[in-house]
């Protein structure tokens, strides 16, 4: 039968018994400290609150950050930049652009070997393009934008025609290129041509078209 000291008087007991049978006294028992368990829990408790409004902003940011992406693929013109019209030179980042004259056409080319129907209606945009920069330059590719922001790519389809302007085509400097762009969009909205500082520039801007009926 084990044996243990009474921690009052140092009287050897029996562990199981109520008291010690020299001085009476009471042996503590090992109890578990509910105090602080309670402290623990809480600390979880404030710990999961923490991850949970951590998480929440998180999410919150994704989705600010996600309206602000789905706003700028628009590219909708800031408030306060100037549109340029049809026949003014535009300067921006290191490339100039002047926009001649644009109109619908249901044909891409008189010659039937490279005409291709188009899939809505294709608009062509007659310019000019300078490359204003101390190095050889490729032409940035061209986007249009309607009065909703969406916006639309040039056709792939008149990279055979005779006058497009290629986006894989490079200038010298000072060098420009005469031609057009092809676009094949819907005939009932309004747009405006998006011209690239060039790829090496942040910079935009744009051109109100007034596209004239099919020639």
């Amino acid at each position: 039968m084990a044996l243990k000291k009474c921690k009052e008087c140092g009287h050897e007991v029996i562990t199981k018994a109520a008291s010690c049978l020299n001085c009476g006294a009471v042996p503590k028992k090992k109890t578990v400290c509910f105090r602080y368990i309670g402290v623990i829990f809480l600390i979880l408790v404030i710990l999961v609150v923490i991850i949970s409004l951590t998480g929440g902003d998180e999410t919150s940011n994704a989705a600010s950050g996600s309206s602000s992406t789905s706003v700028s693929s628009k590219s909708k013109p800031k408030a306060d930049q100037k549109v340029y019209k049809e026949a003014e030179t535009v300067h921006v980042g290191y490339t100039s652009y002047a926009v001649w004259q644009s109109w619908w056409s249901s044909s891409l080319s008189s010659n039937q070997f490279l005409d291709q129907r188009p899939n809505a209606m294709y608009l062509f945009v007659q310019l000019t393009v300078r490359n204003d920069d101390k190095k050889p330059r490729m032409v940035p590719p061209f986007k249009l934008l309607d009065e909703n922001g969406a916006e639309y790519e040039a056709s792939s389809n008149a990279w055979a025609v005779e006058g497009s302007i290629g986006i894989l085509e490079s200038l010298n400097p000072s060098v420009s290129k005469h031609g057009f762009v092809v676009f094949d969009v819907p005939k009932a909205h309004k747009y405006r041509l998006k011209l690239s500082g060039g790829y090496w520039s942040a910079k935009d801007a744009y051109v109100q078209l007034n596209p004239k009926d099919s020639r």
